[in-house]
């Protein structure tokens, strides 16, 4: 199994920073293919109504987080694939909150958002097997910006920490 080493600060755009420096693993296989258990069981078994509460200050409920882990881990799954083949397309910017607001969370179970995620994580864990030093040494661009493959990984991975430290405060655990 190909060992993914940590970006340099150069591979990245200082915005990523936030996520990046939030996924330090010890064993960074171990802790990407984790992260759907941790959610799993942070929020496999919520009280009812729970997963549609908004939790002020907050502006999503649990769902529309799980969706929105999901919308971004699709994207930067989309431009780990484009860097690392070395299409030189320009990744564009995306708006978070126009896809929160543009798909329907709260009509699915959290179950099945869970699965999502996990699934997605699953196919992007084995893509990610498949490059070598290479396709993760490539750079690309992501809305305007320079970015490196090997950056995007750290990405999914801090994103995702992010996000699960915010809502572990939320449910005061």
């Amino acid at each position: 199994m190909n060992m993914i080493t940590r970006p340099k600060t150069t591979e990245y755009f200082e915005y990523f920073e936030t996520y990046i420096s939030k996924f330090v693993p010890d064993d960074f296989w171990a802790e990407f293919d984790s992260q759907p258990s941790e959610l799993e069981s942070l929020l496999g078994n919520l009280p009812a109504g729970e997963d549609t509460k908004l939790h002020d200050p907050y502006t999503w409920t649990l769902k529309q987080v799980v969706g929105h882990l999901i919308d971004t881990e699709r994207i930067f799954a989309t431009r780990l694939l484009r860097i690392a083949v070395g299409d030189s397309t320009p990744n564009p910017d995306f708006e978070q909150n126009s896809y929160v607001a543009g798909l329907d969370y709260e009509n699915v179970s959290m179950a099945d958002l869970i699965e999502e995620f996990a699934t997605l994580r699953k196919s992007n864990g084995l893509m990610l097997r498949r490059l070598g030093e290479e396709q993760l040494a490539r750079t690309g661009t992501a809305s305007g910006r320079g970015l490196s493959a090997r950056a995007i990984p750290f990405m999914m991975g801090g994103h995702f920490v992010y996000h699960f430290e915010i809502m572990a405060k939320r449910l005061g655990k």
